[in-house]
């Protein structure tokens, strides 16, 4: 049999295309690796933006902030003088919580406090001033909305220290204690008043609520 032989430039050839073509096999796996574990953690990344652990727990512990709800004055000569009128009391103490005024007997539908002094009165919470009026029988009043939800209101009041639209921070001085028309009242009055969602709240039972549970 006769032989043939090859020509000088095919084994060349056939070199350079094998390491050509490892050469492509190496860079598309390498690639394909490449891409693959970038991949991963920007996944990763991304699921640490979106759920900071920092983040939430700042947010819970703001969230969970007790803000602590003050009563409207400092003075501890100042007592009761008529509570707040509960459907649920007994017929005894809802008679006591009622106020009189022209021969008529009214439920008092906040507390009111007096004392034998003028006496300053504070707001019981941060908030923002929504009304300074006047009423002819209860006297000056100032309304403070605390949230959306949220307001209370100062009636009584000789002097006023704030207008409308007024920040006002826990504790500020707003005015001082007045008087009213209503019967048997000393000169030195605050009927004070809490509405949550449209209905009054008993003030004694709102100083020790939590305001998160008020949103």
């Amino acid at each position: 049999m006769k032989k043939r032989k090859l020509k000088g430039f095919v084994l060349p050839t056939i070199y350079v295309l094998v390491m050509a073509l490892v050469f492509v096999s190496i860079s598309i796996l390498g690639s394909s690796l490449e891409v693959s574990s970038y991949d991963h953690l920007s996944v990763s990344a991304l699921k640490k933006d979106s759920k900071p652990v920092i983040s939430t727990d700042q947010d819970k512990e703001t969230n969970n902030v007790e803000v602590k709800i003050v009563k409207p004055f400092t003075n501890e000569k100042v007592s009761v003088s008529k509570s707040y009128y509960d459907m649920q009391d007994d017929e005894t103490r809802q008679q006591q919580s009622l106020v009189y005024y022209e021969n008529t007997y009214l439920q008092n539908s906040g507390v009111l406090y007096s004392a034998d002094e003028a006496f300053e009165i504070n707001t019981v919470m941060d908030g923002t001033v929504t009304k300074v009026s006047e009423d002819e029988i209860l006297g000056k009043v100032v309304e403070i909305t605390h949230n959306t939800n949220l307001k209370t209101v100062y009636y009584s009041l000789s002097e006023i220290n704030v207008k409308k639209d007024d920040f006002v921070t826990g504790g500020t001085v707003i005015g001082k204690s007045g008087d009213n028309n209503l019967a048997n009242e000393k000169e030195n009055c605050l009927l004070f008043e809490v509405y949550y969602n449209g209905s009054t709240l008993d003030p004694i039972d709102f100083y020790s609520m939590n305001i998160n549970d008020l949103q």
